[in-house]
């Protein structure tokens, strides 16, 4: 009787079990299991309602048949911030949000740790089936703002405050090291000034919001904790 390996669930032939079959098992754990889990690049649509749970099989399977064994997965097409739940047990992942504007937040199980990608973002990771860990991060890409905005952990905005002042409002929920970055696009900071909402965390120790008047200014704010709260890299 065939049992399965707990990470890959690989098809495990039995003493004396499959005479004259046990080939064709062979080839397809090779062809299917093994191949999805080290070179398997798979794009899964999660337009569909805020949650999605990638499918788990034993044995070899098709891609679609066994979504959670794929090496590389790639996101697409989300109609609101997304959830997909994946098996709770030991994997590599390269993982990739090819969204614009929503974020995937993937998880283990179906109450398990998470992690968050924000769009146009990249990431590998690794997990032991009770935690995500990061590997590598690359992205997103720079975004242009032109009116009141909410930042994502990891953006990079290129601010045009050209047409008249406005808002950039920080992450209400950071950890420690997360980082937003600003550009004065159109060189009119010093004419409608840029303000950096706090959102209820302190800035450079201070319980004020962040108003920007210098003309080319270009800076990253780091979040420290909650006693400096978010910190200058650049002044």
């Amino acid at each position: 009787m065939s049992t399965y390996s707990s990470r890959l669930q690989i098809e495990l032939i039995g003493v004396g079990d499959q005479a004259n079959a046990w080939g064709a098992t062979t080839n397809n754990n090779f062809s299917q299991s093994l191949e999805q889990s080290i070179a398997g690049v798979y794009t899964k649509n999660i337009s569909s309602g805020t949650t999605t749970v990638l499918t788990d099989t034993n044995g070899p399977a098709t891609q679609a048949d066994n979504e959670n064994r794929q090496a590389a997965i790639i996101f697409t097409n989300p109609s609101s911030n997304h959830t997909v739940q994946f098996t709770a047990k030991e994997k590599l992942y390269f993982l990739r949000n090819n969204d614009t504007t929503y974020t995937v937040t993937v998880r283990l199980g179906a109450s398990g740790n998470t992690y968050v990608i924000n769009p146009q973002t990249s990431v590998f990771l690794a997990t032991d089936g009770t935690n995500w860990f990061e590997l590598q991060t690359q992205g997103g890409t720079w975004i242009t703002k032109t009116t009141t905005y909410t930042a994502l952990s990891g953006d990079k905005i290129f601010a045009n405050t050209s047409g008249g002042a406005f808002t950039i409002t920080l992450p209400a929920s950071p950890a420690v090291g997360d980082e937003v970055r600003f550009v004065d696009l159109a060189s009119s900071f010093d004419t409608h000034n840029l303000t950096v909402a706090r959102n209820s965390l302190k800035i450079n120790g201070q319980t004020s919001d962040l108003v920007v008047a210098t003309e080319d200014a270009a800076f990253a704010l780091v979040y420290s904790g909650a006693t400096y709260g978010w910190k200058l890299l650049e002044k």
